[in-house]
Order: structure tokens, then sequence, then C-alpha cells
């Protein structure tokens, strides 16, 4: 066997976590040996109220940061931190996500029964969005996983030699497209990413909602304005690392992005703002310009991640 439970360290960056996260916390910390909270800069009660839900595991530990330092740069810290303690595996999770009965087992199995075990280096689970039918839906077949171009961070468990690989993520995106672009820079150093069928996660996106059109549904995320834009910029800005290696990604992740703005028009509110940001942040991707959004001085981005 390649490891157990014991072997794997979680990380859980909060912001602002709302009342609903010890639930949370506490399934996460049955399922792995540590827990790393990696809080943003929440303030206030929500700070407060963070610190006492923490304070009840022992096998948690809070590190809080002075600010927003971006959900990339949070997962580098607490990434990095479990390196130090020498955990072979690391579990990645949002502050509103909710992992499925013996997840990170039936995650962990898949590196012994995988051909190519050597080769994989992320697995991801079967995400279940709220309020929606499962929007993740896999192909039916016999094998317990199927290989992906990516998976989102939570709910995704990944080897502590993919760092050494393909180094840290990249903290220039600040947030969204994190993942994808790890994922993309792994596959193209020849490493494979899993989905595992059986693994499934309980994930909060936005206000999601579910809608029919046609016959078909749809599901608007409800994304503030800000979202909005680091969704565009980064896309835009992954292009042009990856399009020509990665066409099929490229195809799908511009169709996702023409959906996204049919939904805004058909069902979000705040349009004009939402639309506005879409088209900053498209402008500033096809520039090249990185960082935090609103920052004087934008980092360029590359594969190189140290």
């Amino acid at each position: 066997m390649y490891g157990n439970n014991d072997h794997v360290c979680a990380v859980i960056v909060t912001y602002f976590p709302d009342r609903k996260f010890e639930q949370r916390l506490e399934k996460i910390s049955r399922q792995v040996k540590h827990v790393l909270v990696i809080d943003n800069g929440t303030t206030g009660s929500a700070s407060l109220h963070l610190g006492l839900y923490v304070k009840d595991y022992p096998d948690v530990k809070l590190i809080k940061n002075s600010t927003n330092f971006g959900v990339a740069q949070a997962l580098n810290q607490g990434v990095r931190k479990a390196a130090e303690h020498g955990y072979q595996w690391v579990a990645l999770f949002d502050q509103d996500s909710l992992p499925g009965p013996d997840m990170i087992r039936k995650m962990l199995n898949l590196w012994d029964q995988y051909p190519e075990p050597d080769r994989l280096m992320i697995v991801g689970s079967n995400t279940v969005y709220r309020n929606c039918s499962s929007i993740n839906d896999v192909s039916k077949n016999q094998k317990p996983w199927e290989e992906v171009s990516h998976v989102i961070t939570s709910g995704s468990l990944i080897c502590m030699k993919a760092f050494d690989m393909a180094g840290y993520f990249n903290k220039d995106l600040f947030i969204d497209y994190v993942d994808i672009e790890f994922c993309l820079r792994l596959r193209s150093k020849g490493y494979s990413t899993l989905l595992a069928r059986d693994a499934v996660l309980h994930h909060n996106m936005g206000n999601i909602e579910e809608h029919n059109i046609f016959k078909r549904r749809v599901h608007p995320t409800h994304h503030n304005p800000v979202r909005r834009y680091y969704q565009f910029r980064n896309s835009f800005l992954l292009n042009k690392l990856y399009k020509k290696e990665f066409r099929s990604w490229h195809r799908v992740n511009s169709i996702v992005l023409l959906k996204i703005i049919c939904l805004i028009l058909l069902f979000e509110k705040n349009r004009p703002e939402k639309m506005f940001q879409i088209v900053k942040g498209t402008l500033h991707g096809l520039s090249g310009r990185a960082g935090k959004k609103g920052e004087k001085s934008f980092a360029s981005i590359d594969r190189k991640r140290k």
C-alpha cells in the first residue's frame, strides 16, 4: 500500500467562515492525521468564533494572516508546513466544503489501483454542488477513476512529490484558475490527474442555482464582480501559457467563459458591473498583468513556480 490516512495533512483556507464551519472542520479532522487552517485576514466576531472552533481540536492548528494574501499563497503556506512535518499527502479544502464518508481513504486507494502510480500526483473528488444535481457527472464504466485535465482545489489530494516536481501554486493568480494552472503544469511534465468516482465532496460555489433552458440544466453561480474579474483575467493568462499544448482544454474553457456571460445576462443581478469587470479582466489577461487586483505593480506569470 502507498499510504493511509495517518500520512495525510489537511489544509483549509478560510476567509470570514460561517457558523457551520465547525461542523465541516469536525468531519475533515476525522479523515486525516492533522489539519492546518490558514486564515486569510478574518477579523471581528468571525475571527473570534474561528479561534473558538479550532481550540476544541488538538490536531488542528490555526495560522492567521494579517490580510488576504489570496488562495494560492495561503495554500502554499499550508503545504510547506505539512512538508516540514513529513506528511506524504496534503488534502486541500475550501471553508465551505464537506467531505463524504471515507473520501480521503477512497482517494488514497487510487495510488494502489492506478497502473502507473509514480505518474499520479493529484486525485480529485466527485463534487456535488449545493442546490444542484451533480454538475460533475462522470461517465459510467468499471474503473474507479476518470483521467481528467484538472480538478478543483477543494477536495483534492496531492502527493507531496508534486511540489518538488512542478513547484507550488501560482500566487500571482491570487484566486480562480489556481487549481487549473497547477494541474496543467503537472500534465505538461507528464504526470496524471484523476477524478475518484466514489469519493464525494459536498461543495458550495457562489450562490449557485439550477435552471432549465430547453430541457437542459444550467447553473448560474452569482459570483460578485471581483470574482468575475479574476476568472476572466486568469483564464486569458493561462491561454498564453497552455493554449498550444492543451488545445482541447482551451476549447472547453472558451465555451465555459461564453456560458458564464450568457448566464450573467439571463439570470444574475448587477449585470453592468459584472460585465465591466469581465472586460477589464480580459484586457489585463491579454496584456499579461497578474497579481492582486488594485495593486499598483503587477507580476508576470510563467510556469516556473518556487
